[in-house]
Parts: C-alpha cells; sequence; structure tokens
C-alpha cells in the first residue's frame, strides 16, 4: 500500500507540472494510465477530479504571483475564466450521466478526435476573433468531457483559448482556474451518486498540490510562441494517445 501511495503521489506530481505549465494532460494522460493499469473508471475519475481541483489552486495562486494572469478582483482574465466555468457548471452533470451510460468507445474516440483537431488549429496560423459567447461554448464543451472521462477539458479550453486571440500564459492561467471549479462540481456529482476511494484520491491530491506550484513558474518563463506550439504538440499526442488506447 504505501509503494502505491508513492507512486501514485510522484505520478500526479509530474503530471499537474505539466497541466499548469502547458494547460493539459493530467486527466487526459493520468485517467487512461491509471485505468490501463487496472483501477476501476469509478476510482480513478473521482480522484482525478478532487486531485485536480487542488492542484488547480495551488497553480492559480502560482500563476497570478509569476504573473501569468491578473486574477485580483473582476479583471478581464477571471472574466474570461468565468465565461467557462458559468456554462461549464450547467453540463457537468450531464457529463457525468453520460459517463455511466455511453459505450467507452464513443466516449474515447470523440474526445481523441475533438483534442487532436483542436490542438492541429493552434499549431497552424488560422485565429478567430475573440467574442465571449465563443467562449462560453468551449467551456460547456470542456466541461462536458471533463465530467465524462476525467480529462479533455484543458486540450479543449487552451487550445481554444489560443486560437481565439489570447495570449498563451493567459489561456493556461485561466484554463488552471477555470479548472478548480469544474472538477469541483463533477466531483461533488460522483461523491452522491458513485462515491470515493480517499486514500487514493488523497495521495493523488498531494502529488498535484506539489505539481500546481512548479508549473507556472515554467510557463512564466517560456515565450508566447514556443508556449503555442508546446500546446499544440502536447494536445496532438495526448488525442494520439487516447485513440490508440481505444484500439488496443
Amino acid at each position: 500500500m504505501i509503494e502505491l501511495i508513492i507512486v501514485l503521489i510522484v505520478m500526479a506530481l509530474i503530471m499537474e507540472t505539466v497541466d499548469s505549465s502547458l494547460g493539459m494532460m493530467y486527466g487526459t494522460l493520468l485517467s487512461p494510465i491509471l485505468i490501463g493499469y487496472g483501477f476501476e473508471p469509478q476510482v480513478v475519475v473521482p480522484a482525478i477530479l478532487i486531485s485536480q481541483a487542488i492542484g488547480g489552486i495551488s497553480g492559480t495562486v502560482s500563476h497570478h504571483r509569476f504573473e501569468n494572469a491578473n486574477f485580483r478582483g473582476l479583471t478581464r482574465d477571471t472574466k474570461v475564466m468565468l465565461a467557462m466555468v458559468l456554462p461549464g457548471l450547467m453540463v457537468v452533470t450531464v457529463g457525468v450521466f453520460a459517463a455511466a451510460n455511453l459505450p467507452k468507445l464513443w466516449v474515447k474516440t470523440y474526445i481523441g478526435i475533438l483534442v487532436i483537431v483542436m490542438s492541429t488549429l493552434c499549431l497552424s496560423p488560422i485565429k478567430y476573433k475573440f467574442t465571449w459567447w465563443k467562449h462560453y461554448a468551449i467551456g460547456a464543451l470542456a466541461a462536458f468531457n471533463k465530467a465524462l472521462t476525467g480529462g479533455g477539458f484543458g486540450p479543449v479550453t487552451s487550445t481554444g483559448g489560443i486560437i481565439g486571440g489570447l495570449e498563451a500564459k493567459v489561456s493556461i492561467a485561466t484554463t488552471t482556474f477555470a479548472e478548480v471549479c469544474i472538477c469541483s462540481a463533477s466531483f461533488i456529482v460522483y461523491l452522491f451518486f458513485v462515491g470515493v476511494d480517499w486514500t487514493f484520491a488523497i495521495s493523488l491530491c498531494i502529488g498535484a498540490f506539489i505539481g500546481g506550484i512548479i508549473g507556472p513558474y515554467i510557463c512564466s518563463r517560456v515565450s508566447h510562441s514556443g508556449l503555442r506550439k508546446s500546446v499544440g504538440i502536447l494536445g496532438i499526442v495526448s488525442g494520439i494517445w487516447l485513440l490508440w488506447r481505444v484500439l488496443l
């Protein structure tokens, strides 16, 4: 048991460091890895949700501290975060119930294709003019993905924000902040309808909290173009990973 706890802490630390520095990969990779090792999805998904909420709290504070975004009051960055959270909170319950009823093959294929398309657009010179209603739609879609599988939020919101003209650091930081709310809401639904393995969840929370402190510092040291390329490439890799898991 001690060995398992240590492994979970280290895995969560690494994944949250990557996630809070590039805006994705915590649930998108950690969920299929843990399920692939034989853990039940009903154990993995709620543990990922609560641990990413905890990692998101430390990550949000660090992003603000390193000036990747300004969350002091109702700033534009705060409003960008709320534009994802408010519609997202309306769909998380739908996502949880869909997870319990839809074939896993459909779910994983859908997420994988969506992430690859969004990430490819992120690497291209294509941009659209930022509008609030488009960001509302991105938030709702990403929240549905998160509640459905435990992953798929960051790849959509980070790439979507960058394509929409947001500075890469702002898109990543607001995604980290938004995940606190979306993950917490999804976790509460799981808590009432599925249950939680607290040893598993707390182990991931410890690692994620530490990773959330480290990642934003890395983000603050990388240029916008470097972050955009990194987010795009990482998104494509995560999408291919999911599709590969479907074919196994």
